[in-house]
Formats: structure tokens, C-alpha cells, sequence
């Protein structure tokens, strides 16, 4: 009777009234804060210098600044609002009267939808509209006849090639949700018209699967989070936790070694589902991983993303400025209010 008893009482369920597991130990806000304070700068003098010597916005350099910029004002950093505001209206500017062989082009493909990225939809700038209206017909000239959009090299990256449609689509997805946001604010015509290119784009990626890269992962749930069903996005953001290295970072591609580019896309997506470092064990561990390699100058070592698996050795200034303008918009949309 008592090794009956004994065999009952081992093989019940354990009842545990343990507290959840307690956040890591990692950066503090402060510390956080304080690796901003560096990168900031780092993006406002990069962008400059861009401007002035290349005079091109470009969908890697100036709309990272002005998008990394708008956020830091929402959490109290100190910004030159008169540099900021002088490179937001020529930007914008740029973007509505850039030619190409006679024709206006926007900029590149995702300099429109980074920029569009960029803006709050809860108070647009008189210039940023007039940006929207002129977007909406070119993204309906560029999407293709699948519902999808394709820029060229810019999401590229080596040994996950067919993955870079799906990518850029998701980004033109994203831009169409903000200006969806606008609500009567825009045209009824244009809110149709970018409604309708939702919706084919949407049916593009309905059969779409996750393949090597990660931030395939975290656009994927940010569309499904705006798109989809709260299912869906739980789903794949519990995965993109899955995919988080043991440095704390994330990969270009799965299994990768960590990157501050796309660390700093995963943070803004889980800053998206409301996540935030001071209490977020995962949010915790990509902070400490870009804190611990950020550069004096404020910037990250941030390598081309076409050329990694061969090149990894390949960076340059283009590469530093996108890597660290996404990093610092992670960290900035992982900072609690």
C-alpha cells in the first residue's frame, strides 16, 4: 500500500507557483539611451555628408536618418530640428521631382516606401502628402502582374535570392498601410486605388513560405499583424523569437552570425507587438548585443548583405549608415514610454 502511495504521489502533475522566469541581466534603459545618443549624430552627420556629396536621397541612406530621427523626438533626444526639418522637406522634394530619362520616379522603389516608413500617420507633413499622391501611380506602374513588387539589388542577399520579391513586396505593403492610415485625408480615388494594390499584393504572398532569411520573418509578421489574423501573426513572431542567435542578435539568413541590420529590423518588429527591453527578455538580449558592438562613433559594423556569405568583409558607407540607421530605429521602438 505505501509503494502504491509513493508511485501515485511521484507520478502526479508538479503544481508550481513559481513568478515567470525574471528579465536577463543586459543593458539598462540608460545604457540604451546612451548608445542612442551616439548613433544619432552618427545618422544626422552620414546623411549630410550624403546630401551634399551624392545629392541623391537613395532607399539605404537619408530616409533611415529621417525615420530614426522622427522616433528620437518621440522619445525626448535632443535633434537639430532645423537640420532635420531642412533635410525632411528636401527629401520629400527629391522624391517628387527625381527624373529618370524624362520620367519621374519617385527615387528608387523603396526609397518611396522607406519614406513613406518614415512618416506618422497621425500627423502628416503638408509635403509628405503631396509625396503620397505621387507615389500611389508609380506603385501601381512597378507592381507586377503577380501582385508583387521587385527593386532590384537592394534586398538582395546571396543563397536566398527568391526570397527578395516577397521581401520588397512586404515593405510596399507596410508603406500602403500608413498611408491607408490617413483615412479621408487622402483622395477617395487614391484609398481605393492603394486598397486595391493591398489586396493583390496580399494574394501574392498568400502561398509564400519562410525560406533562409530572417527578416522575412519579422515582415511577415508585420503584414499579418495589419493583414492577417492575430493567429497568424502570433505565430510568426513566436518563430522570430525562435531565431534569435545566443549573442542576442539575428542573422541575415537562419543559423547565420548576427547582424546589426537585422537585429535592428526584429527589434522594430517586436517593438511593433508592443515589447520592450526594461521587461522583455528576447528585447533584452538583442540590447545587449548591439550595445556591447557599437563603434565610438556611434555607428555599427554592418557588412553588404548581398556579399556577406563570400565577401564578409565587405562594408562601406552605405552598409554602416543602413545597418546603423536599423539598429537605432530598433532600439528607439524598443525604449518604453
Amino acid at each position: 500500500m505505501l509503494l502504491f502511495t509513493l508511485l501515485l504521489v511521484a507520478s502526479a502533475p508538479t503544481i508550481s507557483n513559481a513568478a515567470p522566469a525574471p528579465r536577463e541581466a543586459g543593458p539598462s534603459v540608460k545604457e540604451v539611451r546612451a548608445a542612442l545618443e551616439k548613433s544619432i549624430p552618427f545618422l544626422e552627420k552620414s546623411s549630410a555628408t550624403w546630401k551634399n556629396d551624392r545629392k541623391c536621397v537613395s532607399c539605404h541612406q537619408v530616409p533611415f536618418t529621417i525615420w530614426a530621427l522622427n522616433d528620437a523626438k518621440e522619445h525626448g533626444f535632443a535633434v537639430d530640428s532645423a537640420n532635420f526639418e531642412g533635410l525632411t522637406k528636401w527629401a520629400f522634394e527629391f522624391c517628387t521631382t527625381n527624373q529618370d530619362k524624362g520620367a519621374f520616379t519617385g527615387g528608387f522603389h523603396l526609397t518611396m516606401a522607406f519614406m513613406t516608413l518614415s512618416q506618422s500617420a497621425a500627423a502628416p507633413r503638408e509635403d509628405a502628402m503631396k509625396a503620397f499622391a505621387f507615389f500611389e501611380p508609380l506603385f501601381a506602374k512597378r507592381q507586377k502582374p503577380n501582385g508583387s513588387w521587385r527593386e532590384g539589388n537592394q534586398v538582395k542577399v546571396a543563397g536566398a535570392e527568391r526570397e527578395a520579391d516577397e521581401v520588397d513586396t512586404m515593405w510596399t505593403i507596410l508603406a500602403i498601410r500608413t498611408m491607408e492610415k490617413l483615412g479621408d485625408k487622402l483622395p477617395e480615388a487614391t484609398q481605393k486605388a492603394i486598397a486595391g494594390y493591398r489586396e493583390k499584393a496580399m494574394a501574392f504572398l498568400k502561398d509564400a513560405k519562410p525560406g533562409k532569411r530572417v527578416d522575412w520573418v519579422a515582415l511577415r509578421y508585420l503584414v499579418a499583424r495589419e493583414c492577417g489574423t492575430p493567429a497568424e501573426a502570433a505565430g510568426f513572431l513566436q518563430e522570430l523569437r525562435s531565431l534569435q542567435n545566443a549573442d542576442g542578435g539575428w542573422g541575415y539568413v537562419r543559423g547565420g552570425v548576427s547582424y546589426p541590420h537585422t537585429t535592428g529590423e526584429c527589434l522594430y518588429a517586436l517593438g511593433i507587438a508592443g515589447l520592450t527591453g526594461d521587461t522583455d527578455t528576447t528585447v533584452c538580449h538583442a540590447w545587449k548585443y548591439l550595445v556591447k558592438n557599437q563603434w565610438r562613433d556611434g555607428s555599427w559594423d554592418a557588412v553588404s548583405r548581398a556579399n556577406f556569405s563570400t565577401k564578409p568583409e565587405k562594408q562601406n558607407e552605405v552598409t554602416i549608415h543602413w545597418g546603423t540607421g536599423f539598429a537605432t530605429i530598433g532600439l528607439l521602438k524598443t525604449l518604453p514610454k
